[in-house]
């Protein structure tokens, strides 16, 4: 995901300082790389759920933050950048969960997105898939078509994850930024995949992030994915979600699946 794409160290010239690690990043919209999107813009479908699903649902909700009162599962999240690494989890049997890029923006599909849900779905992998939001374009033509390919692809299930939305530093312009609008425009989104999926999204960002742009008590209803970096036992929460705590750390942006960097994430289960 942009926030945690690949790091480039002293790249000082093209990407704006990461807010929670001391490095500079390479996004996917900073790079030019052609997407194909998957369904046409005028195609009508709902978001189907299979419901034959014997084991127990993802909570919709986080818990509370009380490690003692948790149970961790170990995961990570990928995009093309990481190539063909979702073939490898097997392997490794600490990581419990994927969670993958599907789309970004009003068009853009990730490449890898069918490949890598088609495999985790066949290997019985837990997991889930994020947009990355972009603040200049309309929010229900982001949901829309991240709804729209996600629906195409795969049937959600019980046992994934909600959709999530990835929303940080990168999705805003550099100035010029509404603060009233940004937060209407989530809202909108979230909205629409919630009315869709009959299920509550997840937000993704990082603590600076959701304490400087989302600190709306509307937001709080949310489940949060939570960059933070401190490499703490506990991450810090940001204050709206601080009685509720966050229902997957993204712990460090530097776990290696053999000699591919990647990011690691916790999912604290009930």
């Amino acid at each position: 995901m942009n926030l945690i794409s690949k790091i480039v160290i002293g790249a000082v010239t093209i990407n704006a300082l990461g807010l929670a690690v001391i490095s500079y990043k390479i996004t996917d919209k900073d790079l030019k790389y052609k997407v194909r999107q998957m369904i046409p813009e005028s195609s009508k479908s709902t978001l189907t759920t299979d419901k034959n699903v014997s084991s127990k649902t993802i909570n919709d909700n986080p818990i509370e933050n009380n490690n003692n009162l948790k149970t961790s599962l170990q995961g990570i999240d990928v995009s093309h950048w990481n190539g063909n690494i979702v073939e490898d989890l097997p392997k490794k049997d600490n990581l419990k969960f994927v969670i993958c890029k599907s789309t970004q923006g009003e068009k853009d599909v990730d490449p890898e997105f069918e490949k890598n849900w088609k495999y985790l779905d066949e290997n019985n992998i837990m997991k889930g898939t994020y947009h990355f939001y972009v603040y200049s374009q309309d929010p229900i033509k982001q949901a829309e078509h991240f709804c729209k390919t996600v629906d195409k692809v795969a049937k959600i299930k019980d046992t994934d994850f909600p959709l999530i939305i990835d929303v940080e530093e990168m999705s805003l312009p550099r100035k010029s930024i509404d603060l009233h609008r940004l937060k209407n425009d989530l809202m909108a989104f979230l909205n629409f995949v919630e009315n869709k999926t009959n299920r509550t999204p997840i937000i993704y960002s990082d603590f600076s992030f959701l304490n400087k742009y989302l600190n709306h008590s509307d937001f709080s209803k949310y489940p949060l994915w939570l960059a933070e970096y401190s490499h703490s036992l506990q991450p810090k929460i940001p204050a709206i979600w601080e009685k509720k705590g966050c229902l997957i750390w993204q712990k460090t942006d530097s776990y290696h699946v053999n000699s591919t960097d990647t990011d690691f994430d916790i999912y604290y289960k009930e």
